[in-house]
């Protein structure tokens, strides 16, 4: 009896705590990776909403149901205002909207190498600024900063969830830093420039070919001619699409490289907390996996 008594105390307890310490606060997050590490620092306190994107943050068309969530949030964390243009439409009755962009050191956009229209513009940012691991963790700071300013009563609590969700992205990148050391002098091919912050981070190198989006569908063959060249000469096997979409030149060029299809805003992935690191690891295994097959092809030639 008296051990029933004892559970029953600290059931009790246990909810008050829960009840006590949650929060009313409405928070968005735009993107799956921006709300994984938003859900990072509000575990245990609140469940942060996620729009509904499907593969892509770029011309995103907001659903009813999202522009609802929107309008009724209190907090809204989002990339960037030349991202998700649709934000700043929803800045009024005190709505904190937060741009996680300006707690990174942005990257310009790099030139396309085909590209028949001018796609390298002064002075325009690179956005894909989850992909490093150490914007990330500047982003958590960001978020538990925000919020510990908002709602006072949790602020020690999402200072710990911050300081925890950053110590779980240095244990794990170490890792995958390991298993990607083998592989930076590889080169390779995208089809989509989304990785600069992720070779950077991870000591890749950098593409030695991107193709525009408009190259995505379309490419003439004086372009195509010189992109066989580039492979050849470089002795390139990889190339990384964005998408099964965006596999019409890669399939052209089946017969001299592999094509692996990176994604960078999870699509496949479960939301949450966990769901940063698993698109992190996703990326860095696609990498791997294509690097493995094109260390081996030369393996192979060398010893014949």
């Amino acid at each position: 009896m008296r051990h029933l008594l004892a559970f029953f105390l600290l059931l009790s307890l246990t909810l008050y705590y829960n009840i006590a310490f949650s929060s009313n606060l409405k928070v968005v997050a735009t993107i799956k990776p921006i709300h994984s590490l938003v859900a990072s620092v509000t575990e245990g306190i609140l469940e942060p909403e996620l729009l509904g994107y499907a593969t892509s943050a770029h011309n995103y068309i907001l659903k009813p149901s999202d522009a609802s969530n929107l309008e009724s949030s209190d907090v809204i964390f989002y990339v960037d205002d030349n991202l998700e243009t649709f934000v700043q439409t929803f800045a009024k009755n005190n709505k904190e909207l937060v741009q996680l962009s300006k707690a990174i050191n942005l990257l310009p956009t790099r030139p396309h190498s085909f590209s028949r229209k001018i796609t390298h513009i002064k002075d325009e940012k690179d956005l894909h600024i989850w992909l490093s691991p150490e914007n990330a963790k500047s982003m958590i700071l960001s978020v538990s900063a925000t919020l510990s300013n908002i709602d006072k009563e949790n602020s020690h609590r999402y200072n710990s969830n911050a300081t925890k969700a950053i110590k779980k992205i240095d244990q794990e990148v170490k890792e995958i830093m390991k298993e990607l050391n083998d592989f930076k002098n590889q080169k390779y091919i995208v089809t989509h420039d989304a990785y600069q912050y992720f070779e950077k981070y991870f000591g890749l190198n950098h593409p030695s070919a991107i193709l525009s989006i408009e190259e995505d569908s379309y490419i003439g063959m004086k372009s195509f001619m010189k992109l066989k060249k580039i492979m050849k000469e470089e002795n390139i096997k990889c190339i990384f699409a964005h998408s099964q979409e965006d596999s019409i030149k890669p399939n052209a060029l089946s017969n001299d490289a592999k094509m692996v299809v990176l994604d960078p805003i999870g699509s496949d992935i479960e939301p949450g907390k966990d769901a940063y690191l698993a698109i992190i690891n996703s990326i860095a295994q696609n990498f791997k996996s294509c690097f493995v097959v094109s260390v081996q092809r030369c393996g192979l030639r060398d010893n014949r």
